[in-house]
């Protein structure tokens, strides 16, 4: 709000400092990005201040608000139901649903996709409802699985992965009807309240609006934040799989232990050498995913050779936060 007002005079003293010949902020000439970072801060805390409902519904509403990026054309789209996705491998393989995260686009899961397709499986990449290439209105995590499961739901799908966010919206999509498929998380928080908990500390938050807005969110949602992951993780069993970066410093690798805590049936596997978004290309991601979600004829016999000097598959033994 007071960047957008103050907008305009931000391109004008821009203009003028480039017509006169003196420094501008680093960057494109009009993003202005640290000065609207910093205006968003003092915004969220003067709202907070007054009244931390009123902040709450700030931060949610920012939170929740995708920005559609510029995504290059996609290989393969289908426009059914409103989703635009991406379909790879044979159309008889077990059927694979990858979903993204927060605030990004299919794009990422690109490597892991093709690799699955390439060993038999009948891959489905859409960009989440009100991301990438599905521009909607700010929807909550629970909106956007309802739209999952409801796609999807006669697909006959067999397992569902999701990296980040993209774990606690499969588990919802679960939840909500998709069926009895596998779960894989990959990098995914314990739960919702993890996550905003996180978000708030990314963007500078005030302390006080942390209660504030898990409390807004529980009596939108009509369940606390905390129990949105831990609860649907818990009914999964054996057929949970937790993968997680040691050194990913955006999702905490004890948030994967968190998850194993509760679902201790469920395999397991820690990576080293790689972070949050890097394990997307990783192969030894792609080998531990496929050696748990196909069946064993899907597999090659030849293990595609990593790209760069990697440490062995370990187990999840307590994971440290970095």
């Amino acid at each position: 709000m007071l960047f957008e007002l103050a907008y305009p005079g931000l391109c004008a003293w821009a203009l003028l400092r480039r017509a006169t010949g003196r420094p501008t902020p680093a960057g494109p000439l009009f993003a202005f990005r640290a000065i609207r970072g910093r205006m968003r801060r003092h915004e969220l805390s003067g709202l907070t201040a007054l009244n931390p409902r009123w902040g709450a519904w700030l931060a949610l509403h920012r939170f929740e608000r995708m920005v559609p990026g510029a995504a290059p054309q996609m290989r393969s789209t289908y426009e059914t139901g409103g989703l635009a996705e991406q379909r790879f491998g044979p159309v008889d393989g077990p059927r694979v649903l990858l979903l993204h995260g927060w605030n990004a686009r299919s794009d990422m899961m690109l490597p892991l996709a093709l690799d699955l397709a390439a060993r038999g499986a009948r891959v489905i990449l859409p960009d989440l409802p009100g991301e990438g290439r599905n521009p909607a209105r700010p929807m909550s995590f629970g909106a956007k699985a309802r739209i999952l499961s409801a796609q999807y739901r006669s697909e006959n799908i067999t397992t569902v992965i999701g990296h980040s966010a993209g774990g606690l919206i499969a588990a919802l999509a679960l939840e909500a009807g998709l069926g009895r498929a596998r779960l894989v998380t990959i990098c995914a928080p314990f739960s919702l309240e993890t996550l905003l908990r996180a978000y708030l500390f990314r963007i500078g938050a005030p302390k006080a609006l942390n209660t504030a807005l898990l409390s807004y969110v529980e009596q939108r949602d009509g369940r606390a934040p905390a129990k949105v992951g831990p609860e649907l993780y818990a009914h999964m069993g054996a057929r949970m799989q937790v993968i997680h970066a040691r050194r990913d410093w955006q999702v905490r690798a004890s948030e994967a232990d968190a998850i194993r805590a509760v679902v201790p049936a469920a395999a397991s596997t820690l990576l080293d050498g790689c972070n949050h978004h890097t394990i997307l290309e990783d192969p030894r991601l792609f080998d531990a995913v496929a050696g748990f979600v196909l069946p064993r004829a899907a597999r090659p016999t030849v293990r595609p050779a990593p790209r760069r000097s990697q440490r062995p598959l370990e187990p999840i033994t307590g994971g440290q936060p970095c």
